[in-house]
């Protein structure tokens, strides 16, 4: 590489988030590939350059020119030197899309996404979703932009894991992701009405009342008692979780890409997701979909699914659909993009 490339690794501080395993993966891969550093709070990546909290207003990392991957859309963190160049992956509009939030907040991020989008030199989008969304949105120009998909975190650790212990030994549904209202969980008790299965949902609490919601909703379907809240889980246990699981459930509303859906086809698993947003561009043709949230439909494609996927033995078609997405292939994008940029200068 012509100049120096450092890469935005400002959210490996947020562990069991997306973002973080956006970073740690496509860092790992892209540093296969090229030397980069990381701007980053840790040794998580090396090698690395440290966060100042200076840096929200003041960031030269060198004095001549270099090119700088900004790996999210609401990154704090632009440089100041008028000669870097500019790579910024955008992962989502949620914020624009959350009608909780005020129309004068969501102007400020409008106002703030545009100007780095102003100075950006090059645009990823992680999903066709989420372009066609930033198009309608934003002013693009003729700024270059492409999509460059995710990949799966799975690498090597092992799929011969046990019975995950908070199942003991029951057959259970399994969703993963922050607790909040976008992830739409509260619907999914409904689908353990008129059976014996368990719930499993893992992930850190992000929105308190939201995880009162579906204990309400649980509660109030007489099936609380089949759903168990399993928090952060290490790598190794989330495997466990998907492994034996009789079928991975995601209704969320609100996906720039959806990273645990592509784990969990990398497996085999039968997959139920919302039709918003990104997960249709993910899941693809294997996957089932729920219609609406009404209790009765949703178990009416759970059960009519569950046969589809036993009686066609879908496990293989879903896992070759599932190699779409590789941080290996996603990288590689990423360091075109970096060498034709740098050819520039």
């Amino acid at each position: 590489m012509k100049v120096p490339v450092f890469f935005d690794a400002e959210r490996l501080k947020y562990p069991n988030t997306g973002l973080y395993h956006f970073c740690l993966q496509l860092g790992q891969a892209i540093s296969k590939r090229c030397h980069i550093r990381f701007f980053s709070p840790n040794d998580v990546l090396s090698p690395r350059i440290s966060i100042h909290f200076w840096n929200k207003w003041w960031l030269k990392p060198v004095s001549g020119p270099f090119i700088w991957h900004a790996t999210h859309q609401d990154t704090e963190y632009f440089p100041t030197n008028s000669q870097a160049t500019i790579v910024l992956t955008i992962q989502d509009l949620n914020y624009l899309h959350d009608a909780r939030k005020s129309e004068a907040k969501k102007q400020r991020f409008r106002d703030q996404l545009q100007a780095k989008i102003n100075r950006a030199d090059y645009l990823v989008f992680i999903s066709e979703y989420t372009q066609r969304d930033v198009q309608a949105n934003f002013v693009l120009g003729d700024t270059p932009q492409e999509v460059i998909p995710n990949g799966c975190n799975w690498s090597t650790i092992s799929t011969d894991v046990s019975y995950p212990a908070l199942a003991a030994g029951r057959p259970y549904l399994f969703t993963i992701g922050t607790i909040a209202e976008k992830k739409n969980f509260h619907v999914l008790p409904r689908l353990l009405v008129g059976n014996d299965r368990l719930l499993i949902i893992a992930g850190i609490t992000q929105q308190a009342h939201y995880l009162e919601q579906i204990k309400q909703e649980a509660n109030d379907l007489g099936v609380l008692d089949r759903v168990i809240f399993a928090g952060a889980v290490s790598e190794e246990d989330k495997m466990a979780l998907y492994v034996h699981c009789e079928a991975f459930v995601f209704p969320s509303l609100a996906e720039g890409f959806g990273l645990p859906v592509v784990e969990a086809m990398h497996l085999g698993k039968p997959v139920f997701l919302s039709q918003f947003t990104s997960l249709p561009e993910v899941g693809g043709p294997d996957a089932y979909y729920f219609t609406d949230f009404d209790g009765a439909s949703m178990r009416d494609t759970l059960v009519n699914g569950l046969n589809d996927y036993q009686e066609h033995d879908k496990k293989q078609s879903i896992q070759e659909w599932s190699k779409r997405f590789d941080w290996s292939v996603a990288a590689a994008s990423y360091v075109d993009v970096y060498t034709k940029l740098a050819e520039r200068k």
